[in-house]
């Protein structure tokens, strides 16, 4: 089948319409993971007792729910991230973004089956390679970004493009750990996962504190310029003692003083 492309660029088709099939995706399998909370069953009949006993047993579900909300919702941002820095994709980035969401559609499949047996870590492998690949999709797609400029917006900050795609690093690296902690037989790895928000809203408030210092220095600089201009026009001590302080001559100040 021939695709109407630009043969010097090697684009197929502006990013609106992946972008669209993207979120589409995502919203599904991000909402289709409740079905896995479902009321225990015994002989066909469901489970009698308080409120507190089926929430008890429900209890791995919630939590395979939650991990894996919380992990869609990250994939989602950095994609969200990306498609900043994107003009339009050709056929590399379409293919990674394709076979992504073949992935993240089987989420809802690989957590059901986690939380059903979520003291057996053996199972819960199929869960964690499931994140793992849709991980290392994700670099693939950061790095084919930063190498290959023709999808690149044209006034898209490379600094920035490269942070993120360091910032994505973080789900392959907790994935494999929890791969490594199923293969030894540890229960419960899978709450290794939760350092990922914990480790973006440090990313977050060390990105703030880069912002808040670099204004404030602004501001400083600012004012400096302005007083420089003022200084030759104001002949009060003050004035003169700073503007003798900002070109480092103190003796001018000794003298007026």
């Amino acid at each position: 089948m021939n695709t109407p492309e630009n043969k010097e660029t090697g684009k197929v088709f502006q990013k609106n319409r992946i972008e669209t099939l993207t979120d589409g995706v995502f919203a599904i399998a991000m909402t289709l993971l409740v079905t896995g909370l479902n009321i225990p069953e015994l002989n066909g009949s469901i489970i009698s007792g308080s409120v507190d006993s089926i929430l008890i047993k429900l209890f791995p579900d919630f939590i395979h729910y939650i991990i894996a909300f919380v992990l869609l919702a990250g994939f989602w941002w950095s994609n969200h991230l990306r498609s900043q820095h994107i003009h339009s994709m050709d056929r590399t980035m379409s293919f990674l973004t394709i076979t992504t969401l073949l992935f993240v559609g089987l989420i809802p499949f690989s957590t059901n089956l986690a939380g059903d047996v979520p003291l057996n870590p053996h199972e819960t492998i199929i869960f964690e390679i499931n994140l793992l690949v849709i991980g290392l999709l994700s670099v693939f797609q950061w790095n084919h970004l930063a190498n290959d400029t023709t999808c690149l917006n044209p006034n898209t900050d490379r600094k920035a493009l490269l942070q993120n795609r360091d910032e994505a690093l973080i789900f392959p690296v907790l994935s494999s750990i929890a791969i490594l902690l199923a293969v030894i037989f540890i229960p419960w790895g899978i709450i290794i996962y939760l350092a990922a928000p914990l480790y973006f809203v440090l990313a977050w408030l060390k990105e703030t504190k880069s912002h808040e210092i670099k204004k404030k220095k602004g501001s400083q600089n600012r004012l400096i310029f302005f007083n420089n201009i003022r200084a030759p026009f104001i002949r009060t001590p003050y004035h003169t003692c700073f503007r003798a302080k900002v070109l480092r001559s103190p003796s001018t100040c000794t003298r007026i003083h």
